[in-house]
């Protein structure tokens, strides 16, 4: 089974551009994200807002795309801790609306990701039992804030979106050290060759395929892992087995 951890829906700009079997019109919903995953062969997908938090629209087409498709797909609340709002929507999108999980974007939403702004969400994430992805390659989100971040909630696994893009091995240093940090290769453009280092390093278990979709082709992103230099074994456990189980999702 493929799954995929890292997917949008919700609304976005034109300036995202086009690629074969996806152009972008400003709503992209769960049946549009399925639509494109059926076409490379994705079963599931982890998906999240588009755009940024308080995007509404983007936090409605979450949740009703979990709702329509409850067998393929499963969503994380992306919450900005500036709002006000965040805690409360997060817990409610968690326990009432089936959400499985915590997104956090510091650089969209203004933040550092060491700061401890962020404390409330993560002390609920701790309670609710879930985990939370977080942007990882752009000013305020280094993988070396996040790390710090990690380490004050080791309960809670902290997915690493992006791996920190070319701070890649600052982003593996972190999770040498963070053992509640997981490895995600959206858009990574050295995944083909650092995979295997990664495995060996800090466990099969601990990397996870996502694509970005539909910002990014997901085919591109899964040939990259298909051309790495994994075993078999590894390459289920990154290519869906590891956000399964981690998501419970039988």
């Amino acid at each position: 089974m493929i799954i995929d951890a890292h997917t949008h829906v919700g609304v976005g700009s034109p300036h995202y551009g086009r690629s074969k079997n996806f152009s972008f019109s400003g709503r992209f919903t769960g049946t549009d994200l399925l639509a494109l995953m059926d076409t490379v062969g994705i079963d599931r997908c982890l998906c999240f807002a588009m755009g940024t938090r308080l995007s509404d629209e983007g936090i409605r087409l979450s949740i009703d795309a979990v709702q329509k498709h409850p067998d393929r797909l499963r969503a994380f609340y992306w919450a900005n801790p500036y709002d006000p709002r965040s805690v409360k929507g997060f817990e409610q999108a968690v326990k009432e609306y089936g959400l499985s999980g915590l997104k956090l974007h510091p650089t969209s939403d203004g933040w550092q990701a060491d700061d401890h702004i962020v404390d409330p969400l993560m002390e609920k994430a701790a309670e609710l039992g879930v985990p939370c992805t977080i942007h990882s390659h752009q000013p305020g989100s280094q993988p070396t804030l996040v790390g710090e971040m990690a380490a004050r909630w080791p309960t809670v696994p902290v997915i690493m979106a992006h791996m920190g893009m070319h701070n890649y091995k600052d982003a593996i240093y972190v999770a040498v050290h963070q053992p509640n940090v997981i490895l995600e290769s959206s858009v990574q453009p050295w995944i083909h060759r650092i995979a295997r280092g990664i495995v060996d390093r800090i466990g099969p278990e601990r990397l996870m395929y996502g694509s970005d979709a539909p910002l990014h082709h997901p085919k591109v992103e899964m040939t990259k892992i298909e051309v790495s230099f994994l075993t078999d074994d590894q390459r289920k456990m990154v290519m869906g087995e590891n956000i399964r189980r981690l998501l419970k999702w039988d």
